[in-house]
């Protein structure tokens, strides 16, 4: 029985810890998440080249990498991948329809 009370002192003072370092934690992580999230937004201008009169159609995004599906000015279809990072475009594939 005189062991309850410093039981529940050192719970008091375990759950106190960890609730301190919890809060630290999280704003820590709030701070890491909002500078990552600011590097976004200075990401420098980007031009992509595609086949002339090209319009894109469909996109995909899959972490770093964007696919774009399109047709060109004569209507063939085609796939580019593209780095999201810098915009640089890292294939060109055209789409042959089976005779």
């Amino acid at each position: 029985m005189d062991n309850i009370p410093s039981l529940l002192k050192a719970f008091v003072i375990a759950g106190g810890i960890l609730l301190v370092g919890g809060t630290l934690l999280l704003v820590m992580m709030i701070m890491l998440r909002a500078g990552a999230d600011e590097r976004l937004l200075t990401r420098p201008d980007a031009t992509l080249g595609l086949p002339r009169g090209a319009r894109i159609e469909q996109v995909v995004a899959n972490g770093e990498r964007w696919l774009l599906l399109g047709t060109d000015g004569a209507g063939q279809q085609f796939v580019a991948e593209v780095d999201a990072r810098t915009g640089e475009r890292l294939s060109l594939l055209w789409l042959q329809p089976d005779s």
